[in-house]
């Protein structure tokens, strides 16, 4: 099963949730997603039906081995694509935190990983180098903007 965006965040939501329990309630899951108990329920469901998570009526929701796997290599898909954005392009957290839900969904397995590899060269470039990358990644467009006409993302994502 391909998971949708959506289910992809649900999977990080339950993740990040989890890492202090053995378990998240579906009450959290909605809170935190801003969405409601009904919808948190048929998305487990289906979940539950692909074998990412666990849930029995009533009962708290759990990644699977399974699910704990992809829950782990999206998560870490996104903290490469906020640190890239951050690092690379300069943006700030919150915009990086933003754009990264909506550019994270996007990326293949494989792009994600080349995504990955890149991040880990530059770290292993000259001092120099890497002082070269931090310095565009503070320069400013100077308010000029090519893409100045461009709509807003469709959303911001739940963690904006």
């Amino acid at each position: 099963m391909t998971l949708t965006p959506i289910q992809e965040d649900y999977l990080e939501t339950i993740y990040r949730l989890s890492a202090d329990s053995v378990g998240v309630r579906t009450t959290d899951i909605a809170d935190r997603l801003g969405c409601r108990l009904p919808t948190v329920t048929r998305t487990v469901r289906k979940m539950v039906q692909a074998g990412y998570l666990e849930h029995e009526s009533r009962g708290l929701v759990r990644l699977t081995p399974f699910g704990l796997r992809a829950a782990e290599n999206l998560t870490h898909r996104h903290a490469d694509t906020v640190r890239f954005l951050t690092t690379v392009l300069g943006l700030s957290s919150d915009d990086a935190e933003v754009d990264a839900c909506q550019i994270e969904h996007g990326l293949s397995p494989a792009a994600s990983q080349r995504l990955h590899e890149f991040l880990e060269y530059i770290a292993t470039l000259s001092p120099s180098v890497r002082e070269a990358i931090a310095s565009f990644a503070q320069k400013t467009s100077l308010g000029i903007s090519e893409f100045a006409h461009l709509p807003a993302a469709r959303s911001a994502g739940w963690r904006g």
